[in-house]
């Protein structure tokens, strides 16, 4: 079984320079800060297609508004800040990349439930 960062369809310049400098940082998050940065991500996306001026809408202000955020405000783990603060400028086609290699570690690679 494989646990490297697959990105499937969406290499642009940004994910390889992503995967390239901290490929490794990424598979070292644990499986909830991946799962946060799921949901990040997950929101990034659908508020860049919702508002039709959203050019300055940012992975932070994703962060910020994510849902998990209304029931664990005190908790955002650095390492999410820090991977978010990497991620500035980040398309949505991007980001959608990143959640398909997310959902791979988090169901099949190094960040899948074990069973108990």
């Amino acid at each position: 079984m494989t646990t490297d960062l697959v990105t499937y369809y969406g290499q642009t310049e940004k994910i390889n320079e992503l995967v390239d400098n901290y490929g490794a940082y990424l598979e070292k998050l644990d499986r909830g800060t991946k799962l946060l940065l799921r949901m990040t991500l997950a929101h990034f996306v659908f508020i860049q297609e919702q508002k039709s001026n959203s050019g300055g809408y940012t992975l932070t202000d994703a962060l910020k508004e994510a849902l998990f955020v209304r029931f664990r405000s005190d908790f955002i783990p650095k390492d999410l800040s820090n991977v978010c603060s990497v991620l500035e400028g980040l398309t949505a086609d991007e980001a959608e990349t990143l959640l398909e290699a997310l959902q791979h570690q988090i169901r099949w690679g190094n960040a899948q439930k074990l069973a108990s």
